[in-house]
């Protein structure tokens, strides 16, 4: 993203000859740094990440390493070729934000200075991995998912940089990565016959072993007080390690049958979030989305009902 090469030296020429107060800090003596390796240290955050405890899922976990490798990657060298100290801050901060836990997503192939080719070939390559997240991946591949999503943004940013090598290195990492989480992925998430709505299922009520959660209207919101739900089923879950989870999302018949299954998707994957998150292995989880297709409470199409906009948790 940023501009690299002699203009940067000659800043730098610049900048060396203009004096500076003893106690000032300069890209020279900037604390933690140092500057034959980050002359840009103290204009640009790529070290804040380095040596956090990254904390939650395993996934994150393996996101925040990947991120401050390449964030290093990024930032350090003397006048190097992969020099991009903008690049270098912006995998900092996703370090950052990977080792609390929180939300990181791949780079948006619109906001890349891209071709038309290349921005339809990384927008097929990042509908690949976000479909390997509706699959389960960064639960059951957490270490391979997390890789191709880093290799994934190390692509695009190489490629928008017109660094072809690096470039072609961060695609064939993605591919392997991308492979290895296809055959470990298996969550039953898209495979829904349209044509054929299965017909209504009775009405399911909650027992010791099955519980339903319920959201809001078009959203992947927990409808008020059923955030507890999914936290009894988990006590339940863990209490009972022997024991298998199969969970399913499920959408009211209001909206396109195409959005409802997407929608579905969202409120499982929600779900199987916190459970994993709380301590249950990934392993004992079996997920599946049915959007519209199986309602919980028959009703015509086109109607909002609150009793189908659920998934629900089998405890076997």
């Amino acid at each position: 993203m940023m501009a690299k090469g002699f203009i940067v030296g000659a800043g730098l020429a610049i900048a060396v000859s203009v004096a500076a107060p003893a106690n000032a800090i300069t890209p020279f003596n900037v604390p933690g740094t140092d500057f034959w390796d980050h002359p840009f240290g103290s204009v640009f955050d790529s070290r804040s990440g380095l040596d956090l405890e990254a904390n939650g899922i395993a996934f994150n976990q393996a996101l925040y390493s990947g991120y401050v490798e390449l964030s290093e990657d990024r930032s350090d060298g003397w006048l190097g070729a992969d020099w991009d100290f903008e690049d270098g801050e912006l995998f900092n901060h996703k370090a950052r934000t990977a080792s609390k836990n929180s939300v990181v997503l791949p780079e948006e192939p619109s906001d890349r200075k891209l071709t038309e080719e290349q921005a339809a070939t990384f927008q097929d390559a990042i509908e690949r991995l976000r479909r390997s997240f509706d699959q389960g991946g960064r639960y059951l591949a957490a270490q391979d998912t997390a890789t191709a999503q880093v290799k994934y943004d190390c692509w695009i940013e190489a490629t928008e940089d017109g660094r072809d090598g690096d470039a072609e290195a961060c695609r064939a990492a993605f591919e392997q990565a991308m492979a290895a989480v296809q055959s470990q992925a298996n969550y039953a998430l898209t495979e829904i016959d349209y044509s054929t709505p299965a017909p209504a299922m009775a009405a399911a009520t909650p027992s010791e072993t099955q519980f339903i959660v319920l959201f809001d209207f078009d959203s992947s919101d927990y409808a008020p007080g059923n955030n507890t739900i999914v936290r009894e089923a988990l006590d339940a879950a863990l209490g009972n390690p022997s024991s298998s989870l199969r969970i399913t999302g499920h959408a009211d018949r209001s909206g396109p049958v195409e959005y409802n299954q997407t929608l579905s998707e969202r409120r499982a994957n929600r779900v199987i979030e916190e459970l994993v998150s709380g301590g249950i292995e990934p392993t004992r989880i079996s997920g599946e989305a049915v959007g519209e297709t199986q309602p919980l409470v028959p009703t015509a199409d086109g109607v909002r009902e609150e009793g189908n906009r659920a998934v629900v948790i089998n405890l076997n």
